[in-house]
């Protein structure tokens, strides 16, 4: 366990000193991409020499993302999008009365936007974690990996129907300690 540790920080360290090189060295050059993956290839050879293994391992294990952490950060923006719908939800239950249906036009319209602004919090928020655990403000092409960038739109639904399943909660307590 150890040793694919050390082999996936070692591959993500080399892509990482590749697009720095390619940064400095080629600039916005049209061959920006093909003079970074050459010289990627060539850190993964050294990697893969170091470690025993083929070099296509080391291009697998630099693309390998962290569960633990991937899960950790999307479970606590998770729970930060429940407790902002959850407030958001109250001020519109507030707003509205019980048998007003603009309480349920308000609620379709701030879903929308609540989840909306959920994801790219999120996104943001990933994208600042990724940069500190890679130790690199620059992510490059490596930004695409992100599970908020990878699966955004699956994150916006969720997000509306945690909203609109808070709304709908809170719709029914209200009406229920009226009663």
């Amino acid at each position: 366990m150890s040793d694919r540790r050390h082999l996936r920080f070692d591959a993500i360290t080399a892509e990482d000193v590749s697009i720095r090189w390619a940064d400095v060295h080629v600039g916005l050059r049209l061959e920006y991409d093909q003079k970074q993956y050459e010289c990627m290839q060539m850190l993964f050879q050294g990697v893969a020499k170091q470690h025993g293994v083929d070099v296509a391992v080391v291009h697998q294990y630099s693309k390998r993302r962290d569960l633990f952490v991937d899960g950790a950060v999307v479970f606590s923006f998770g729970i930060l999008y429940v407790c902002a719908t959850y407030i958001f939800t109250g001020r519109i239950r507030r707003r509205f009365p019980d048998e007003d249906s603009s309480f349920w036009i308000m609620t379709l319209t701030m879903a929308v936007g609540v989840s909306l602004v959920g994801v790219m919090v999120g996104n943001l928020g990933s994208i600042v974690i990724e940069g500190v655990l890679l130790n690199s403000g620059h992510l490059s092409y490596r930004m695409n990996r992100i599970p908020f960038r990878q699966y955004w739109a699956l994150l916006f639904a969720c997000g509306f129907v945690i909203f609109m399943f808070l709304a709908l909660m809170r719709s029914r307590v209200r009406g229920k300690v009226k009663a």
